[in-house]
């Protein structure tokens, strides 16, 4: 009577301690992608579309391999860059579970590069540099693009009141049309 006891018991045990190995990170959202080797690289941003402004910019970070899974313990560096001047440095980074969030400020609207340095210490022992462009605008800036749809959509508002009053008024009259 034990015996078939104890056998459940650690089956139970070697079930619940089996951990596998490769674990497979999720795909980011409406991210950018780059193949290097034997690593998929995708980042994107939140907000999706940076502005310049105080609040920091959350830019998210997924590693995996070409199958899909992600190696655990992967060492990177960050470097933002503008038209050609280093902005940020990091330290290096462990990516432990496939995703990693690091937050910018940005100062200035344009085009900066990040640049994604991966010690592939598993295949080939060289530094692979992932390259990621981010556009930040101006907070004005995009105030160019609404303010224009807001006047159309408010002159078009306009326009169909006035349309469907004087139908209305045309409409309340038969006397006039005879």
């Amino acid at each position: 009577m034990r015996s078939p006891v104890l056998i459940v018991v650690l089956l139970v045990a070697a079930f619940l301690l089996d951990i596998p190995e490769n674990a497979f990170a999720d795909f980011l959202q409406g991210s950018t992608k780059q193949r290097i080797g034997n690593y998929d690289v995708e980042i994107t941003t939140d907000p999706k579309s940076p502005t310049v402004d105080s609040n920091p910019t959350n830019v998210l970070i997924r590693i995996a391999g070409v199958n899909g899974d992600h190696p655990t313990d992967v060492p990177i560096m960050m470097r933002l860059m503008k038209d050609g001047n280093a902005l940020q440095t990091t330290n290096p980074i462990i990516i432990q579970s496939g995703h990693y969030t690091h937050q910018f400020t940005f100062e200035q609207p344009g085009r900066y590069v990040l640049y994604i340095d991966l010690n592939d210490y598993l295949y080939s022992g060289e530094v692979l540099t992932f390259t990621f462009f981010i556009a930040v605008s101006d907070f004005l800036a995009s105030l160019y693009l609404a303010l224009p749809l807001a006047g159309v959509a408010l002159a078009g508002t306009v326009s169909m009141l006035v349309f469907m009053k004087r139908r209305k008024k045309k409409l309340g009259n038969p006397a006039r049309h005879s």
